[in-house]
């Protein structure tokens, strides 16, 4: 298969399930054969295959008719099986790394993706505490930040990272045990660990057995107590015993509701660091990384063009070159800006939104000024439109609860106490839910 059409088959993938479905199940497929409307994919090994044919068959066979126009059965083999067949000259070599003295207790999750290094990664103003602290903890002593906790929107590096810690890890200290896990894949074997009534075993595992673990999107942990309860636990004897933890969210976890107060006070009892978007300069480099990965020469002009439009994240800065690489093989046109803004109009039509814009909005929908929005007034008809002024800053700005509060004259308390009561109403009151889609609407109507 050419590798264009594999990048914009990846990229309609993406769409379809989500960035961070697809970095942690798809994107480790690679495709060993396509003939007479089949596609056959290789899975590192039998457990993702397993998982991805459970859960991502029909995204697939979708995702590749949109791409191509063809209707393919889609199969699978596990890298293992693909390695026993003599006759198969596409093997892959594997893009996952398994840590030492788990193979007892992991079958297929607890991989580390080889790409993501200390060496590869682009440090900036945004991310430069986040990567130094992350290099501190690959030493075995002392340990100086634990736990150690990353937190940003989507996209822009926590994974890498995490991962990168424990290759680290595992090149230096071979000794050191390194689990590497989700809080989704943990919650899974939490709850089979009960049901086989072998829940001690699951217990000693991380406890007994783990010298550093990684626990990433801690915020799936929401509204499962008993999951809370025993990661709580986890997490409280191994740092008692010394032992290394890293955890990565999408928002502070003080910040993250539907979480028991004394595990987000353990989660932020070490170092707590926010990952910030890159500024222009660290987006030309990894540009500039992008593009000698990809063996492609592009103009400063393109370059600057993608710098400056792409406000989102490093993924986006990426895919949005992939794209540009893929459209000029295909089209058979060079890189230019005029190309570049034809293939990237997705990347760069939106503005950015600041919670200014969403005061201004929200003011002229319920006909309130700012100055009221601010006040300390807890009438109706000010407190109302102020809970959905918050509830849009969390969903269309990066900016933390105490920089929302700082707006509304607020602290990050009573911004996230006020969060919690409005999305409770929008799950339980239907006019609350009808009223927030219509002001969505508009609302991207006008930005986006």
């Amino acid at each position: 298969m050419e590798i264009q059409v594999w990048n914009l088959f990846s990229e309609a993938l993406k769409k379809r399930v989500g960035i961070a479905s697809f970095n942690r199940w798809l994107s480790q497929l690679k495709p060993v054969k396509h003939h007479a409307n089949k596609l056959v994919l290789v899975c590192p090994n039998k457990f993702v295959l397993d998982w991805v044919k459970l859960n991502y068959h029909n995204d697939l066979i979708t995702a590749f008719h949109q791409v191509t126009g063809e209707e393919v059965l889609v199969d699978f083999i596990a890298h293992s099986d693909n390695n026993g067949n003599g006759n198969n000259k596409e093997t892959p070599s594997p893009s996952q790394l398994t840590l030492p003295g788990t193979e007892r207790y992991f079958t297929g999750l607890p991989f580390i993706n080889r790409e993501y290094t200390f060496q590869n990664f682009i440090v900036g103003p945004g991310n430069q505490l986040a990567y130094a602290s992350a290099l501190a903890v690959t030493d075995k002593e002392p340990r100086l930040y634990n736990p150690l906790f990353f937190y940003s929107p989507e996209g822009l590096g926590k994974t890498h990272l995490s991962s990168a810690v424990g290759q680290k890890i595992y090149s230096t200290h071979p000794d050191v045990k390194v689990f590497y896990t989700t809080a989704e894949w943990f919650t899974h074997e939490m709850i089979q660990a009960l049901r086989k009534n072998n829940i001690l075993e699951f217990k000693e595992k991380y406890r007994k057995y783990c010298d550093v673990l990684v626990i990433e999107d801690i915020q799936f942990f929401k509204k499962k107590e008993k999951t809370q309860e025993e990661i709580f636990y986890t997490l409280d004897s191994l740092i008692q015993m010394g032992k290394q933890v890293v955890l990565t969210a999408n928002a502070n976890p003080r910040e993250i509701s539907d979480l028991k107060t004394n595990l987000k006070s353990r989660m932020g009892s070490g170092l707590v660091v926010d990952i910030k978007p890159p500024d222009y300069e660290t987006k030309r480099k990894i540009i500039a990384r992008k593009c000698e990965e990809e063996s492609a020469k592009i103009p400063d002009e393109v370059a600057d063009f993608i710098a400056q439009s792409i406000k989102s994240n490093i993924r986006d800065i990426k895919s949005a070159i992939i794209q540009l690489i893929a459209s000029s093989s295909l089209l058979g046109r060079s890189i230019d800006l005029d190309l570049a803004k034809e293939t990237l109009k997705g990347f760069h039509q939106n503005k950015l939104v600041d919670v200014t814009d969403i005061q201004k909005f929200i003011s002229r929908q319920f006909k309130v000024s700012p100055e009221q929005l601010k006040s300390k007034s807890r009438a109706r008809t000010i407190n109302y439109p102020r809970q959905i002024a918050y509830y849009f800053c969390r969903k269309y700005t990066d900016s933390t609860l105490a920089t929302i509060g700082s707006f509304f004259n607020r602290n990050h308390s009573s911004v996230l106490r006020a969060l919690n009561q409005f999305e409770i109403s929008l799950r339980v009151n239907r006019g609350v839910k009808d009223a927030i889609n219509l002001l969505t609407q508009q609302f991207e109507k006008i930005y986006f």
